[in-house]
């Protein structure tokens, strides 16, 4: 990849054009979790395609319906609900791995990305709406109910329950990419091992065809968007990033990302943006969430710590731009 690189941050999907010999891709579209929810799919043999597709976006609706706190029924509302109560809630196999990952990214960021933000979600996601900053007093004393453990599962681990009425669990940092992650999981199960999912720009991929092709993946320019004609190569991986191009408040004169310093309980101030490269969906969303948070330092230990993932970190400022931290992603001269 050429030094133009440097000004890119991923974005969408670019598809080759269709040659002789090449396979058909075929397209479908939805929306998922708030956002465009893309299945391409790679074949010569398309019998059976579209109830597979269907199946597939069913899963996804599935799993929204679980896991997304925007669902009043959800299992993550109903966890939400009893917090404080002393009652366990049963949860299934997709909360629990879902969680699972969810506490191993609290482990290995050191807390800097905490899943049991919910009220501190919820507290911005008014921001954005009204203008208006969330109360600080009001932050403060969730952060410090927080200190305390939030989490507790029954003897079977079955089920959990939130010990503190503060402890309010929110996926939004590994939803999507663990649902795209599942979609194409199940695709490949029903034999349709040529794909890529799509879910909001956290892109899950095989390659194209047994011949290993790989996709193309566009990227976007940092604090614009606007797609550059440069892109990524990916197969078999997962592509994911996190920055304050798209969900930001402006908030008197200050203009606060949607991603959440746990350390202030305010919305991010400065202008960095991450790309992580993984073998998982789920854990590159995380890791290119946790890496707009920490430290440069504490990122570097991050990775000795998850070998398979590449990461691209920058901070835009004055219309200059700063590459904080390459592990993998641009091949540099």
């Amino acid at each position: 990849m050429n030094k133009k690189t440097l000004y890119l941050f991923i974005a969408c999907l670019l598809p080759s054009f269709l040659l002789p010999g090449q396979w058909d891709k075929y397209r479908f579209e939805t929306a998922r979790m708030g956002s465009p929810f893309r299945i391409i799919i790679s074949t010569q043999d398309s019998t059976g395609l579209t109830h597979v597709v269907h199946e597939a976006l069913l899963l996804a609706e599935n799993l929204e319906n679980q896991l997304s706190d925007y669902r009043l029924e959800s299992d993550v509302s109903k966890v939400n609900q009893l917090a404080g109560t002393g009652q366990f809630h049963p949860i299934k196999e997709p909360f629990k791995a879902i969680l699972n990952e969810s506490l191993l990214a609290y482990q290995y960021s050191h807390g800097d990305l905490n899943v049991f933000l919910g009220k501190l979600v919820a507290a911005w996601r008014k921001a954005r709406k009204t203008q208006v900053l969330p109360d600080q007093k009001q932050m403060q004393n969730w952060l410090e109910e927080l200190k305390s453990p939030c989490l507790e599962f029954n003897k079977d681990s079955s089920g959990i329950r939130l010990k503190q009425t503060a402890c309010q669990l929110d996926f939004g940092s590994i939803g999507k990419g663990f649902v795209a992650q599942r979609v194409l999981d199940y695709l490949v199960k029903k034999s349709f091992p040529y794909a890529l999912v799509d879910a909001g720009g956290k892109i899950c991929a095989t390659q194209v065809n047994p011949a290993g092709e790989a996709w193309k993946v566009g990227l976007e320019l940092p604090n614009s968007r606007n797609v550059s004609s440069d892109y990524l190569e990916i197969k078999n991986q997962s592509i994911a990033s996190s920055g304050k191009t798209y969900q930001q408040v402006n908030i008197g004169g200050k203009i606060y990302s949607h991603v959440i310093d746990p350390k202030t309980g305010l919305g991010l101030e400065h202008a960095r943006s991450a790309t992580a490269i993984a073998a998982h969906g789920a854990r590159a969303d995380w890791v290119a969430t946790a890496a707009t948070i920490m430290e440069i330092s504490e990122l570097k230990l991050l990775l000795q710590s998850l070998p398979e993932v590449k990461l691209l970190v920058w901070e835009y400022q004055n219309d200059q731009l700063e590459i904080l931290l390459n592990h993998g992603i641009l091949i540099t001269d």
